[in-house]
């Protein structure tokens, strides 16, 4: 069922969330220019024409959410309604995703996030749904999804499953049908799936990033302490032996890989599908189907290398019935196009839209 709505996407990363990182976020007259360019009509009509069925809208609780009022301000709907409205003249499904809110910090494993503790925080997230799923009610249930949570942090590894229960809960009081994405914990890691708590919905859906390994899809971000520090070109196929050293010798590293081990060696296919096991366990087991929010390769990485680790990604997922939506459309470094609107990345282009056919 999810698979034949959401199997080929692409993310819009930048636009709603992550703005700052392409525009000056101070500037009052920079933002509103942002978000009335950085994505228009045209380019929904582009991604419709590459042969993508769905968009995945990252949005800010920042932006969106008034905690004072306890209410989605008006501003950021518009923009966000308004491209929704592109999405169904082309055909384009959307999942909507909360990318980040107050109280969230990102990849924070080692000690409880506001988030996940403080009671005010808990009740805003939950209410921050109940206003999206009033606003988005009368939206086909096919079309338009939830995504609860972007890569959730949670250190006490119980707190998130009674947070997300009780934000369907909140949505169940307005729309009894809608789909909701539920994401793994530890940054929507596909090894811990199992960790999930289910909920008796045929609705809810489960949820998981891949951007294993990192050493090789982020390869010399400049956005990473790690990689800052690690600055090695990688293959795909290629050798981890030096990676896994570094990350035996540098223990705050480590901790944040849980996947990798001494005998992960070798970045290549059979990695990718023992991976993937974990989600296939997961699907033959529960019953409930998976979808893939994120996954991509930086473009400092080599491009042949990028085409093949995407290739390899794409096709085990299409043969698993798992949806997906690449990382990212515009800007961030995983980019299609970029801030000018000109494809920058041709061949990985050609590739997804080869693998759309």
């Amino acid at each position: 069922m999810l698979f034949d709505y959401f199997k080929q996407g692409i993310n819009l990363g930048g636009f709603l969330s992550q703005y700052e990182i392409v525009t000056d976020a101070n500037s009052e007259d920079a933002l509103i220019q942002h978000f009335e360019t950085f994505i228009t009509e045209e380019n929904i009509a582009q991604i419709a024409a590459w042969g993508f069925d769905h968009v995945r809208i990252p949005v800010d609780g920042f932006l969106f959410f008034d905690q004072k009022a306890g209410l989605l301000r008006d501003k950021p709907l518009e923009y966000l309604d308004r491209c929704i409205d592109w999405c169904a003249r082309y055909g384009i499904n959307v999942v909507i995703d909360l990318h980040n809110i107050e109280g969230h910090i990102f990849g924070e494993m080692d000690i409880p996030t506001p988030l996940m503790t403080n009671p005010v925080l808990r009740d805003d997230f939950c209410l921050f749904w109940l206003r999206m799923a009033e606003h988005f009610k009368e939206y086909d249930k096919t079309k338009l999804m939830f995504e609860l949570f972007n890569e959730i942090a949670d250190a006490t590894g119980y707190l998130w499953n009674s947070l997300y229960k009780r934000a369907i809960k909140e949505i169940r009081k307005i729309d009894s049908t809608r789909w909701i994405l539920a994401g793994s914990n530890y940054i929507n890691s596909v090894g811990y799936l199992d960790r999930l708590d289910l909920v008796d919905d045929p609705y809810v859906f489960y949820n998981f990033h891949y951007y294993e390994p990192n050493v090789f899809t982020h390869q010399n971000a400049h956005f990473s302490e790690e990689f800052c520090i690690y600055k090695s070109a990688q293959a795909y196929p290629g050798d981890m032996t030096d990676y896994i050293r570094f990350l035996n010798e540098h223990d705050h590293f480590r901790k944040e890989h849980p996947l990798m081990n001494s005998e992960t060696t070798c970045n290549d296919k059979e990695l990718m599908q023992t991976l993937l096991a974990d989600a296939e366990k997961f699907m033959n087991y529960s019953g409930c189907e998976l979808y893939c929010g994120e996954f991509g390769v930086i473009d400092m990485a080599p491009t042949d290398d990028a085409l093949k680790w995407i290739r390899d990604f794409v096709t085990l997922c299409n043969s698993l019935k798992i949806g997906h939506a690449m990382w990212n459309y515009k800007c961030l470094h995983f980019e299609i196009i970029d801030i000018n609107n000109q494809v920058v990345r041709p061949e990985i282009l050609a590739l997804l839209q080869e693998l759309n056919r």
